[in-house]
């Protein structure tokens, strides 16, 4: 008799794994929202009104949208790490600033354009209770002040885990052009 009861124990149990299990993997995974194409930009969908003081160019952007931008961005190295910095990275400060785009920044266009993209989340953004990755991207270490728009930055960026490289790389234009 014991060992009918194990012959259909067994298959009940294990079916009910395999349910769990199913269970499990589909938990918070909307199949519409895994396999949706990501949104095209954050853009809003308004249209500008005539005369307002920006011209248009071929590619649409706007001549006079850039972000109001002072940032004083120093770079150093983090002499306890024994990585090597990326190519082409030096110890330095600059300064950059944009509508007007100018200071001192090996490439102050390309740098405000990626400020106008991102906006000042990456230089606000605390990683400090986030989960992250372990991994160590380099000795890199940028100290970023000034201001985005309204916003008073003074961070560091560096890269000592998953999401300060993350963070790092999201400006990279701005941080090592």
């Amino acid at each position: 008799m014991s060992l009918h009861t194990l012959a259909t124990a067994l298959p009940t149990r294990l079916a009910a794994l395999a349910a769990l299990g199913l269970l499990i993997t589909a938990c918070g995974n909307d199949p519409a929202e895994v396999n949706a194409p990501a949104p095209e930009s954050d853009q809003t969908t308004e249209p500008s009104s005539p005369g307002d003081g920006e011209e248009q160019g071929d590619d649409g952007a706007t001549g006079g949208g850039d972000a109001e931008v002072e940032l004083t961005i120093e770079r150093s190295l983090n002499d306890e790490e024994s990585l090597s910095p990326e190519s082409g990275y030096e110890e330095g400060t600059w300064t950059l600033t944009c509508a007007p785009v100018g200071g001192d920044h090996p490439d102050p266009e390309a740098a405000c354009a990626r400020i106008d993209e991102v906006g000042a989340e990456p230089f606000v953004l605390d990683t400090s209770d986030m989960m992250c990755t372990m991994i160590m991207g380099g000795p890199e270490v940028v100290r970023v002040t000034g201001h985005v728009e309204d916003t008073e930055v003074d961070t560091e960026f560096n890269k000592v885990g998953g999401c300060e490289v993350d963070r790092f790389e999201s400006v990279d234009t701005v941080l090592n052009p």
